[in-house]
């Protein structure tokens, strides 16, 4: 049994240490296919890559090279995380297209405005809510937050919003 093997036994089995050294003797090479790929977030690919490495360590047969099973979850990180971005660019291309069809323009600056000056959570609610028709129970799981919290920083988005609008219509 070669040291990638030994190793990667005692990772699935819950040697963080074992596992360290895995992360060690391949991170280089996962990082370089992972820039090679997608450029700046090769290190968060390659980080959510040894994660599921390590979540998964036990579906490793050891049929291959403990690299190459590396590198074919960093290309599954790597075309999900391509999906996502594509997901959301059409969501807020529709979205734009959306406003500007039945918005004025100078009202859809006004809203771009007024949704900069929120925080960025209460911006994601307002968004999600407001502008993408997801129910709370919805918005809540997407952001990971209990109901009641995401409920709150809706209000607070929708007070904030509202008081920049009427500010911005004087």
């Amino acid at each position: 049994m070669d040291d990638d093997a030994r190793l990667a036994k005692a990772a699935a089995a819950g040697d963080a240490a074992a596992f360290s050294q895995l992360v060690r003797r391949h991170e280089g090479s996962v990082r370089r296919f992972l820039l090679r790929l997608s450029g700046q977030s090769a290190d968060d690919l390659a980080q959510e890559a040894f994660i599921q490495a390590w979540r998964f360590g036990s579906t490793w047969r050891g049929t291959g090279t403990y690299r190459s099973w590396l590198i074919g979850i960093a290309w599954t990180q790597f075309l999900n995380a391509r999906r996502a971005d594509q997901r959301r660019t059409a969501r807020e291309s529709h979205w734009e297209e959306e406003m500007a069809v039945t918005v004025e323009p100078t009202v859809r600056i006004d809203v771009q405005r007024a949704l900069a000056g929120l925080d960025e959570r209460e911006r994601a609610a307002a968004i999600l809510c407001f502008g993408e028709d997801f129910s709370h129970s919805e918005a809540a799981a997407i952001m990971g937050l209990p109901l009641g919290t995401l409920k709150s920083i809706v209000a607070r988005a929708r007070a904030r919003l509202t008081q920049k609008l009427e500010v911005l219509d004087d």
